[in-house]
């Protein structure tokens, strides 16, 4: 009877200690397994970045080709609103005119000066000239008074000469002084007009390869950016992305960010066909959590897988993926 008694004692305690044991294995291997929600993209993909041009810090999207959209190259992908852009460039045309203008009539006038100063060298010349032979009539062939206004006229003759000469020099320094500056005010103009053109230039983009138009998300947000939003200068608009380098992004919880390492196997399924496995490995971590408002409050790391094995074909940039990382080391590391 005793014996009864403690064997049935012990099958409970060994059923118990084994559903225990069990229960533990399987909170470890819960612990152990980390999910992460990420996205499949082009590694090479063409990526199109709000530029900065003048005039605003900021400029509205007003047309995208259509997410999913297939294009080729030099397809219409982003045409952004151009604002006082297309003014801007009239004014730069009607200033490049007023400067042409402006030289134009200054080197006008400078001429005339010149003009003006080579005749009264001329003249000066002449009168010179002249005083020169009356001045070297002898002296006891004229009266007195006569000789000496002879001698004052061709005083007064060298000094016109001097002054001619001076104010012929003065009219080409100040040609040649104003005319690299009036250049100048053209360059400027004609540089500034170049400038608001490539600006305008940059208000359209055009696919460069062949693949599948992607909207970005605001890294503000974690909303997808569409037409009719504005965004500042360096925010990614879309991508255009084929199959050729595809890899896999993944966003990471704060909190679970420091049990994962480089070079982790990562196993990634498409949400649209989750029984196609596919293993990656963990090829870069980012050191910055990003809030993710659309989320949580929490901050999110951004992880890069490189697949370790051929992508089936269900595999399309910008699809969701789901991936699992299972390390025997995690306990070790959180430690």
């Amino acid at each position: 009877m005793l014996k009864q008694i403690f064997e049935k004692r012990f099958r409970g305690c060994f059923y118990s200690v084994l559903a225990l044991s069990l229960l533990i294995v399987g909170n470890m291997a819960s612990a152990n397994t980390i999910l992460l929600t990420g996205e499949i993209e082009d590694g090479n993909a063409q990526s199109v970045k709000m530029p900065r041009l003048p005039g605003s810090w900021s400029r509205t999207i007003a047309w995208m080709a259509p997410e999913g959209f297939e294009v080729q190259p030099g397809d219409p992908i982003v045409r952004l609103d151009p604002g006082d852009l297309e003014s801007q460039l009239e004014q730069a045309e009607v200033n490049i005119e007023t400067e042409i203008t402006a030289a134009e009539s200054q080197e006008a006038a400078h001429e005339l000066r010149i003009f003006d100063a080579i005749t009264s060298l001329i003249r000066a010349e002449s009168s010179l000239e002249n005083a020169r032979l009356d001045s070297m009539v002898p002296k006891d062939t004229v009266p007195e008074l006569t000789h000496d206004r002879n001698r004052l006229a061709l005083a007064n003759a060298i000094h016109s000469l001097e002054r001619s000469i001076r104010s012929l020099e003065e009219a080409y320094a100040a040609r040649d002084r104003d005319r690299p500056m009036a250049e100048r005010d053209l360059v400027n103009a004609k540089n500034e007009k170049e400038r608001i053109e490539n600006a305008l230039k940059h208000t359209n983009f055009f696919a460069e390869q062949p693949g599948l138009v992607i909207y970005r998300e605001n890294p503000r947000t974690g909303l997808k950016i569409f037409p009719g939003e504005s965004y500042g200068s360096g925010t990614t608009l879309l991508i255009v992305a084929s199959r050729e380098d595809l890899q896999f992004r993944f966003w990471v919880h704060e909190a679970d960010i420091r049990k994962i390492a480089l070079g982790d196997e990562v196993v990634v399924s498409p949400d649209a066909a989750g029984d196609v496995k596919v293993k990656a490995r963990v090829a870069w971590m980012s050191n910055q959590a990003a809030s993710r408002d659309d989320w949580s409050s929490a901050g999110y790391y951004e992880i890069l897988t490189e697949p370790l094995e051929p992508i089936p074909e269900v595999y399309v940039p910008g699809m969701s993926v789901l991936g699992v990382i299972k390390n025997e080391e995690v306990s070790d590391q959180v430690n």
